[in-house]
């Protein structure tokens, strides 16, 4: 317990506790191997002290797993914000914070070394004059001081409040904060301007409600900033499926978002491999930026090209582009809502009227696999089915003759 401390100074671990063992829920203590019990003790407790509440465990022949458990109707804010608002400190971080702001009150602009001789009138043990300087430039940097010349050195004083504050449609703005701060990456800055004013979300509630995705916002924050600077990065990419880490490096250029799992992929372009390539963003991390690639605009231009013949976010595999046909029945006086379906879903696949309701969709994608869920959504009307990707086409005939054995082949032998 001497070790345990519930302040956060390395994120990159809580956001992979938080992920593994209480978001997924299917670990133990015992399959935590990269260090000692002790330290998945202090995390886990660390972990329950942001998420009172909404705790769940269950005991299993491998032991105890713990998860998390939510409601997304009972919910009003994102819980998984309280780890962004958590940093360690001192005790003298403390104090030095809230005297700095009594003393520049009420409109006082001081030195550094005038906010020094004051503090130790004040605090036992006094800072020193470097550090009081730099936590003013801090600061100034986040908008709470301003700085002006006085003589030789500068002095600060209290930043006056923003304009936008005093406008009459403030308290609207902050309705659409609310709004925001729950449904839109970096939800945590709206959630924190809404803490300043002494506010919470009151007014929405979603049905798909993606709590997790806010742990992905800082590697999200660094990749834009790569973007817009047009710049190559290097990063760690963690394998769901073998466990290893790799260290990559390519050119970003796109953020995908799934409107069904909420889950987002960042699309790079691989030199080495001279092909696009999208990778879960929640399994990236330790980002950082390189030099600036002169043809980013080359390479944005052709993955726009590229993207009519994404069916998800794969760029397919050995073999380029795959062909899928697919021949429905649809009876075309009552069931117009299944074509308009096909139309408003067959993302750039043709469709074909062959002849009184029977019709003929054909898509040329790069990874049909993708499209497996979508096919198989129209079973019971599917006359035939080819794919130049055999394996995909033997996982859908396998899965409806493993359908048709449970149901229909049980009920002829009743």
């Amino acid at each position: 317990m001497s070790d345990y401390q519930e302040l956060i100074k390395n994120f990159e671990r809580i956001r992979d506790y938080m992920r593994q063992f209480f978001l997924y829920g299917f670990k133990v203590r015992r399959e935590f191997g990269e260090k000692s019990g002790r330290t998945y003790d202090n995390e886990r407790r660390r972990i329950e002290s942001y998420l009172s509440g909404y705790i769940h465990a269950d005991y299993t022949s491998r032991g105890k797993q713990v998860s998390v458990h939510m409601d997304s109707k009972q919910i009003s804010t994102n819980p998984l914000y309280a780890a962004w608002k958590s940093k360690s400190f001192t005790d003298n971080d403390l104090l030095l914070h809230f005297f700095l702001l009594d003393l520049l009150g009420k409109g006082r602009a001081l030195t550094a070394s005038a906010l020094c001789d004051l503090l130790a009138e004040h605090m036992e043990s006094v800072p020193d004059l470097q550090t009081v300087r730099n936590k003013c430039r801090e600061y100034e940097s986040l908008g709470i001081l301003k700085s002006e010349k006085m003589g030789k050195a500068y002095a600060y004083r209290l930043a006056p409040p923003f304009e936008l504050e005093l406008s009459p449609l403030y308290g609207d703005l902050l309705e659409a904060v609310k709004f925001c701060s729950e449904a839109m990456p970096f939800g945590i800055v709206g959630s924190t301007l809404l803490d300043r004013e002494f506010l919470c979300n009151d007014l929405f509630c979603w049905k798909h409600y993606f709590l997790v995705h806010t742990l992905e916002d800082q590697v999200l924050l660094h990749i834009l900033e790569a973007m817009r600077e047009q710049r190559l990065i290097t990063f760690e990419n963690h394998s769901v499926r073998s466990g290893n880490r790799t260290q990559m490096t390519g050119l970003p250029l796109k953020i995908f978002v799934s409107t069904q799992t909420g889950r987002r992929y960042l699309c790079l372009y691989f030199f080495p491999r001279r092909r696009f390539n999208c990778l879960r963003l929640d399994c990236i991390s330790q980002v950082k930026p390189l030099e600036v690639c002169p043809e980013y605009a080359l390479y944005k231009d052709k993955l726009e090209k590229n993207l009519s013949a994404c069916w998800g976010v794969s760029f397919g595999g050995r073999s380029r582009m795959e062909t899928l046909c697919m021949k429905l029945y649809i009876e075309e006086d009552r069931e117009d809502y299944i074509l308009n379906r096909l139309k408003r879903e067959g993302r750039s696949g043709e469709i074909l009227r062959v002849r009184e309701n029977v019709f003929l969709y054909t898509g040329v994608f790069f990874d049909t696999n993708e499209m497996l869920s979508w096919v198989k959504s129209f079973t019971g009307r599917i006359l035939d089915l080819q794919c130049t990707n055999e394996a995909a086409l033997k996982k859908v005939t396998r899965d409806l003759e493993l359908m048709y054995d449970m149901y229909l082949k049980a009920e002829s032998e009743e």
